[in-house]
C-alpha cells in the first residue's frame, strides 16, 4: 500500500502553492536533494487547471533559479495518460545540482493532469502554432506559479524541453516573459505517423522567430528519424529569418535512433548546455571547478574532469592510491551501482593497485574509506563509464 505524506514546507504560502506532497514508492532518493511530487494548482485563461509535477532542489538550495523541463509526446493516447513525472527524474536531478530549482510539469491530457488535451491535432490541421502555444500556456502558469515560491529566484528561470516539449519551450520563448534567460530545445517537433508536416513545422517556427528574443540552444542528432538535418535547417533558417536568436549543435549519429539523445544521450549535450549557461553567466559548474579537481586528483587531463563533471548522476569517480589512474562511472539508477561499477573498472585495470572512491556526484570524499564525512567541492556543480591512465 502507498504511504502518502505531507513535507513540511517553508510557511503556508508555499504550502499553497504545491498542494498535497506524496512520497515515491519503489524509487532511490538522492540524499543530498528534496524532492517532491503533486500538482501545480494554476490559472489558464481564466480557467482553474491542474497539472502533474515536481520539484527537485538541494537540501541546502535557497533562492534558486527556475529550471523547468517539458516532456515529449508518446505515440498513443494510452501511453500519455500513463506518462509520470518522474520519466524525468534523471535530468531533473542533474539540474539540481548544477544549483537550479528544476521544475517537471506534466502539460494537459498527460499523465495524471486536467485534460484533454488543449489543443489536439490530425491530419487535416494546416498550422502547429495553436497546439505549440496552448502547450506554452501551461508552461507559462507553471513558471509563474513556481516563481512566487520563497525558495525560488523569480527574475531567472530557463525552460528545457525533448521532442514535442522542444517545441513548447521555443512557443513559450516566443513570449518572451521577463525572467525566462534560456531555452533549452533537445529535438524538438511534432510528427504525425503516415501524414507529413514539415511545412507547418516551419510555418510554426518561423511564426515564433518574429517574436522571441529569448536565447535559444538546439541539440539534434543527424540520425534522428522524426526530424532529419534537412527539416532541422528549414525549421531553423525560418527561426532565425524571424529575428530570433538559436544556436544549433547538430550531433554525429547517436544510437539506433538519434532522437533519443534526450534521455540517452546526456553525457554528450550535457557538455554543451553546460557552456550555454556559462556563457550567460547561469548556474553551473565552472573553470575553478575543474582547476580545484585537478589538484585534488593530482592529474593534468582537464578533458576527462571536464567529462566527469558534465556527466549525468549518479556517477563515481575512483582513484588508484599507487599511480595516477582514474576512472569514472556514470549515468547509473543509484549511486550504490555508479561506486561498484568504478571500483570494478579501475581493478580491472589496475589490478595490483588500491583503487578508492574519492568523488561521488558532486562530492568530494578524498581518499578516506567510504563513510568518511565528505565535503562539498567549493561550488554546486553542476555509456557507462571510463578511465584515463
Amino acid at each position: 500500500m502507498h504511504r502518502l505524506w505531507l513535507t513540511r514546507l517553508a510557511g503556508l504560502v508555499l504550502l499553497a502553492i504545491l498542494g498535497a506532497i506524496v512520497s515515491f514508492p519503489g524509487s532511490s532518493r538522492a540524499a543530498d536533494l528534496v524532492e517532491e511530487q503533486g500538482y501545480f494548482r494554476v490559472t489558464i485563461n481564466g480557467r482553474a487547471v491542474r497539472l502533474q509535477g515536481m520539484t527537485v532542489k538541494r537540501v541546502d538550495g535557497n533562492q534558486l533559479p527556475i529550471a523547468l523541463i517539458a516532456h515529449g509526446k508518446p505515440p498513443n493516447g494510452a501511453s500519455m495518460l500513463d506518462m509520470q513525472p518522474t520519466s524525468l527524474l534523471g535530468p531533473a536531478r542533474d539540474m539540481a545540482r548544477r544549483g537550479w530549482l528544476a521544475v517537471i510539469v506534466m502539460r494537459r491530457g498527460f499523465g495524471q493532469s486536467d485534460g484533454p488535451m488543449a489543443a489536439p491535432m490530425t491530419c487535416n490541421d494546416t498550422s502547429f502554432a495553436q497546439r505549440f502555444s496552448a502547450d506554452a500556456d501551461d508552461l507559462q502558469a507553471t513558471l509563474d506559479l513556481i516563481a512566487q515560491r520563497p525558495d525560488a529566484d523569480a527574475t531567472r528561470a530557463i525552460a528545457i524541453g525533448v521532442s514535442g516539449g522542444g517545441a513548447a519551450v521555443s512557443a513559450l520563448g516566443a513570449r518572451n516573459p521577463k525572467n525566462l534567460v534560456g531555452v533549452i530545445n533537445v529535438s524538438g517537433g511534432l510528427r504525425f505517423e503516415g501524414c507529413p508536416k514539415e511545412d507547418a513545422l516551419v510555418a510554426a517556427f518561423k511564426e515564433f522567430g518574429t517574436s522571441s528574443r529569448v536565447p535559444n540552444l538546439w541539440i539534434y542528432a543527424k540520425n534522428d528519424s522524426f526530424f532529419p538535418p534537412d527539416v532541422v535547417d528549414r525549421m531553423r533558417g525560418a527561426f532565425l529569418d524571424g529575428g530570433a536568436d538559436a544556436k544549433l549543435v547538430m550531433y554525429e549519429p547517436f544510437g539506433k535512433d538519434g532522437h533519443s539523445i534526450f534521455s540517452n544521450g546526456r553525457h554528450q549535450w550535457f557538455g554543451e548546455m553546460d557552456s550555454f549557461l556559462r556563457y550567460h553567466k547561469l548556474p553551473t559548474w565552472q573553470r575553478r571547478d575543474v582547476d580545484e579537481l585537478l589538484q585534488k586528483l593530482k592529474i593534468r587531463n582537464s578533458t576527462f574532469v571536464e567529462q566527469f563533471l558534465a556527466a549525468p548522476a549518479e556517477k563515481a569517480l575512483v582513484k588508484s592510491t599507487t599511480s595516477d589512474y582514474v576512472h569514472m562511472s556514470w549515468g547509473f539508477r543509484t549511486i550504490e551501482e555508479a561506486r561498484a561499477q568504478a571500483v570494478n573498472g579501475c581493478r580491472k585495470q589496475k589490478p595490483a593497485e588500491r583503487c578508492v572512491v574519492v568523488m561521488e556526484n558532486d562530492k568530494w570524499l578524498g581518499i578516506e574509506p567510504i563513510g568518511s564525512p565528505a565535503a562539498s567541492i567549493s561550488q554546486p556543480l553542476a555509456d557507462e563509464h571510463g578511465g584515463m591512465p
